[in-house]
Order: structure tokens, then C-alpha cells, then sequence
């Protein structure tokens, strides 16, 4: 099947069409209010979440157990690279718009992403370094732990307000979790159905060729 896509008179919606005439829509006023609650996401739960790691790095030697937490603290921080540079991205993105009423809370993203990314970009580089040398294309979980026990020899910036804090307040973040726990299950009963459709389709074709 095949789909094109254009713009419905209204100028409202999206629309795709498939060769037999069909339209089925997406966008317009729901995945705008889905956009919107994203939006609230990023302005509101990622720079407080971003903060717990900086706390975790900043002082982390005041509260962890044993030292070697810092070591999977840092094997951790390399092994999810991309999803913070994903984040990085997403809040540049936002940063470059001229109207957008995010645009101050994307730049408090990027900006304490400093440490975890000089972090990744840091011992990224001590492994490619170290793999060169011995001649290696891919290491173990031991040899990247026992790079980074080696290597912790890099400049970080203190990031503000890391000792202080807002006192939680549930009232005021009823709505935000209300909405967040019912787009978690809207979309895993998409992916779901998705799933089923799939699943019946390579029955169906099963059944025909046999």
C-alpha cells in the first residue's frame, strides 16, 4: 500500500491516502495537545531529572557507598551517550526558535548537560585511544570499567543550585502525572494493537500460502 500525503482543504490536518481513496488523518488538535504536553515535559521534569546526575557527580563522595559507584556512575553515563545527546539536540532545536516559550528552559537543559556530556566526550575518547593501541575493535564491559578507573582525569564545572531545592508539593503536579500516566497508557495500547494487526496479518499470509 501505497501513501501519499497532503494537506486537506481545511488546512487543519494531515491527511494520507492510500490507492483506494481512503484518508485517514493525523496531527491537528490532538497531536498538538500531545506536542503541548511534551513541551511541559521538557520544561518542567528534564532539567530536574539532568539535576539528579549533576548531584550524583557534583557530590556524590558525600552520599555514595564505595568509590567504585562513581566508576558505574561514569560506565552508565558512556553506555546511554546517546539518549543525552538526543536530549542535547532536542533542546537546541528548541533554543534556535524564534517564538517559543520554551526557549529559556532549553537553554537551563543544554546548559546542565555540560558535565555529562565533557564526561561521555572525555572517556570516549580515552577508549577509542586505548583500542587503537591494542589493536582491538570492540571491548569488553571490564576493559571499558578498568579505562575509566584509569582515566578520571578531567576538569568538570560546578554546576548552581545543586544545594538547594524546591519542597514537593503534590497538589500543584496532579495534573501533569494524571496526564502523563494516561499518554503512557494510550500509547502502549497502540503499540499493542499495532502489534496484534501485525501478528493476524502473518497468520492470514501463513494460512493462504500453506
Amino acid at each position: 500500500m501505497s501513501w501519499t500525503r497532503r494537506m486537506n482543504p481545511a488546512g487543519q490536518v494531515f491527511v494520507a491516502e492510500d490507492r483506494t481513496g481512503r484518508n485517514r488523518a493525523y496531527g491537528g488538535y490532538g497531536s498538538f495537545q500531545r506536542r503541548r504536553r511534551m513541551n511541559h515535559r521538557m520544561s518542567k521534569v528534564l532539567p530536574k531529572v539532568i539535576n539528579i546526575f549533576n548531584l550524583f557527580i557534583t557530590y556524590g563522595d558525600t552520599f555514595l557507598a564505595t568509590t567504585s559507584c562513581y566508576d558505574d556512575l561514569y560506565y552508565e553515563l558512556n553506555r546511554e551517550e546517546k539518549i543525552f545527546s538526543e536530549i542535547q539536540a532536542m533542546a537546541l532545536r528548541y533554543t534556535l526558535m524564534e517564538t517559543n516559550e520554551f526557549k529559556e528552559d532549553a537553554f537551563k537543559v543544554t546548559s546542565s548537560l555540560i558535565n555529562i556530556l565533557s564526561i561521555v566526550k572525555h572517556f570516549q575518547i580515552k577508549i577509542k585511544e586505548w583500542l587503537i593501541a591494542e589493536s582491538l575493535s570492540t571491548p569488553t564491559e571490564e576493559q571499558i570499567m578498568k579505562q575509566i578507573q584509569s582515566n578520571y582525569d578531567l576538569t568538570l564545572k560546578l554546576q548552581d543550585s545543586l544545594d538547594t531545592f524546591e519542597r514537593y508539593s503534590e497538589q500543584p503536579h496532579h495534573l501533569f502525572f494524571s496526564s502523563l500516566v494516561k499518554d503512557a497508557v494510550l500509547d502502549t495500547r497502540r503499540i499493542v494493537h499495532n502489534d496484534l494487526i501485525k501478528l493476524c496479518s502473518r497468520n492470514r499470509l501463513k494460512c493462504m500460502t500453506q
